[in-house]
């Protein structure tokens, strides 16, 4: 029995060194798409603020009532409307460096979808003349994300690929099997990508701009 565990840990000695003695190719490569945007997100905040917790909550309620009938007008659907829980608390300002407390408040974050970016103007338009809410932020998006995010990183295998196959080629020996694959995210990867606008054009009637994905891979191969 002791000389087949023994036997049993020599060879899986072997099988280790073997392993770490193979030769290999590391390759890195990064794919970039850019892409049309066809979306826009919003997150808003309704925080109102009054002598009471009860007034507070009735005047947010009215206003976030207000804010619905604005996306409603835009076509904004409301599978495509998302609220958080309300938030209720003292209401605190600075005096003379001296914190005091000045009535209650209600608040609440709305977060919504625009997929008709022709409603764009319209849409912020009539969310400026509302002085109870305010845009937190509001970023440029693609219906097909998980699609195009797939097919950033087929790109960057497939490139990667290619790569080691030339440098190989170059070197006289023969690209082998794929010995390990590493996502390298440096630039890190974000649910709303990266954003820039391309283009507002002179009437302000329509906007457009673009996503950029970026998706790097390390892929090592082995060389027979």
């Amino acid at each position: 029995m002791k000389y087949l565990f023994f036997t049993l840990l020599f060879f899986s000695f072997i099988s280790v060194y073997a392993q770490e003695t193979k030769k290999f190719i590391d390759v890195n490569w990064i794919s970039e798409l850019i892409l049309p945007a066809d979306q826009i997100s919003f997150t808003v905040q309704i925080k109102i603020i009054d002598e009471s917790i009860e007034e507070s909550k009735k005047g947010n309620d009215k206003h976030l009532n207000e804010l619905a009938a604005i996306l409603k007008r835009s076509g904004i659907d409301s599978n495509d409307i998302e609220i958080s829980p309300i938030t209720l608390g003292k209401n605190y300002e600075y005096t003379d460096r001296e914190r005091k407390q000045k009535g209650f408040f209600t608040e609440v974050k709305i977060s919504f979808l625009l997929k008709d970016l022709s409603k764009y103007y319209e849409l912020t338009n009539d969310l400026s003349k509302n002085n109870f809410l305010e845009i937190l932020n509001s970023n440029y998006g693609i219906s097909d994300y998980e699609a195009q995010h797939k097919l950033a990183y087929e790109k960057a295998l497939k490139a990667a690929k290619e790569k080691a196959e030339y440098m190989t080629k170059t070197l006289g020996v023969k690209l082998g099997g794929v010995l390990e694959i590493d996502e390298r995210n440096n630039q890190q990867s974000f649910a709303n990508p990266f954003n820039s606008v391309s283009k507002v054009n002179s009437e302000g009637t329509n906007i457009s701009g673009n996503v950029t994905l970026r998706r790097s891979v390390r892929v090592k191969f082995e060389i027979e």
